[in-house]
């Protein structure tokens, strides 16, 4: 599967520090399963990195999501607040495709 991703997320997974990718549990990751690869994509420079699918974790909303994670594994600062990352994840996916879809995190590995 191939997915494209922001430049700075993509540096952060690139140098292993993201190992969770957050995405909407739409058609198109319904088909993701552990050990399916995805190629991603730099969306600035359309350079590409392989991943492994370690785990698929569902929930119903962005709040629930980063409950269970640290920022830093989900992409952002240490200091970020929970709310910051919810709204900033609201300029990507608004609050109405929350709620039809749901919401998965994506633990990934990088294939070198």
């Amino acid at each position: 599967m191939i997915m494209g991703l922001n430049h700075s997320q993509f540096l952060l997974m690139q140098q292993g520090t993201k190992s969770v990718e957050i995405r909407l549990n739409d058609r198109k990751r319904s088909f993701l399963k552990e050990g399916s690869l995805i190629t991603f994509i730099d969306l600035k420079t359309n350079k590409k990195i392989e991943v492994i699918v370690k785990k698929i974790y569902k929930f119903k909303t962005f709040c629930e999501l980063y409950k269970s994670f640290t920022s830093t594994e989900v992409g952002s600062a240490t200091n970020d607040s929970l709310e910051k990352m919810v709204n900033d994840t609201y300029k990507i996916y608004s609050p109405a495709q929350e709620r039809n879809f749901g919401v998965l995190a994506i633990r990934i590995r990088l294939i070198h």
